[in-house]
């Protein structure tokens, strides 16, 4: 739903007209006809004149363990992806695009593996989570979908303040990086709400890193991490590290002593991700995953395990998409 859209298409009504739709949208209505408090003539006026979704649904798969994955359009044809994932413990957490497509080439990414179409908008993210809360409701959203969020910050931070109408707070939002550094040094200084940071790093070492995330060639890691620690000495909340597990690559004990020396165990925390194969790589087995964690305990630096969702369903970013 675009309300810049609807706003012009009442314009000269109430002004609390535009905040009353948001307000069906953010609650999970699935139409205009839905919205009993507004009057019969303008929800006719939007339904012929508004789209009430900026995105169509293409293609939508379903788990075995509960993970949706959707796949939209846009107005003008361009590919998003958005992933529902349900826990035991009653999370549904909505994983959201940024971009269509992803132009920094991460050599483990299937949307690095796609043509970079164009930056999202506001009301395109937005949508995304729409498209779940219709079903129900959602609690959580991480930015970790197609694209890198810091180069689309303005819309992300637009989308992310609205979803508290949708029922996610601030706290339990999640903005991922891989280091694009004059995003992520805007992000630190600009965003006040206590949205959480994400750390994309997967190589403890500038040469393997850079090898993996040509990003880092730009943007090293002692300047990237430096920026993290600052956000927390800002905010005073641990930033999370996601390290995907790829087998023989970045997962011998000697990588989890250098990650243990990189980081420190006050300012982060490490999420350690079985990957989701994409062709070029393997992912480690639960084994060489199990040693690495044991040289992170040791250290004491805090590290979990991730739980795959969605891997029947090529749920890994841009996997829909790259098939379709």
């Amino acid at each position: 739903m675009n309300l810049d859209v609807v706003a012009q298409v009442l314009a000269g009504e109430p002004a609390y007209r535009v905040r009353q739709v948001w307000e069906w949208a953010a609650r999970g209505a699935s139409s205009y006809d839905e919205m009993t408090n507004v009057p019969a003539r303008s929800r006719g006026l939007l339904e012929a004149l508004a789209p009430f979704s900026t995105l169509a649904l293409v293609d939508e798969a379903r788990s075995k363990d509960g993970t949706v994955k959707a796949l939209f359009h846009t107005h003008d044809g361009h590919p998003v992806e958005a992933v529902l994932m349900r826990y035991r413990d009653g999370r549904r957490s909505a994983c959201l695009s940024s971009q269509s497509g992803c132009p920094l080439t991460c050599t483990f990414c299937a949307t690095g593996q796609m043509r970079f179409r164009r930056n999202l908008d506001a009301w395109e993210i937005l949508d995304q989570v729409l498209h779940f809360r219709r079903v129900e409701p959602v609690d959580h959203v991480v930015f970790m979908g197609m694209g890198e969020p810091m180069l689309n910050l303005d819309a992300v931070l637009a989308a992310a303040r609205r979803l508290p109408d949708v029922g996610v707070t601030h706290r339990r939002t999640t903005i991922s990086t891989v280091g694009w550094l004059p995003g992520l040094t805007r992000f630190v200084d600009e965003a006040t709400e206590p949205i959480r940071l994400a750390l994309s790093l997967h190589a403890p070492v500038d040469a393997l890193r850079s090898e993996l995330m040509p990003v880092n060639d730009r943007y090293p890691l002692e300047d990237v991490v430096a920026e993290c620690r600052r956000y927390f000495e800002l905010r005073h909340r641990k930033v999370f590290v996601e390290y995907v597990m790829l087998d023989g690559v970045n997962d011998a004990p000697e990588h989890a002593a250098a990650l243990a020396d990189l980081l420190d165990r006050a300012v982060f925390k490490v999420n350690l991700i079985p990957y989701n194969p994409t062709g070029m790589y393997a992912g480690s087995s639960r084994a060489r995953i199990a040693a690495f964690k044991a040289v992170l305990d040791r250290a004491r630096l805090p590290a979990t395990v991730r739980l795959t969702r969605g891997r029947d369903i090529a749920a890994a970013c841009g996997q829909l998409a790259a098939r379709r």
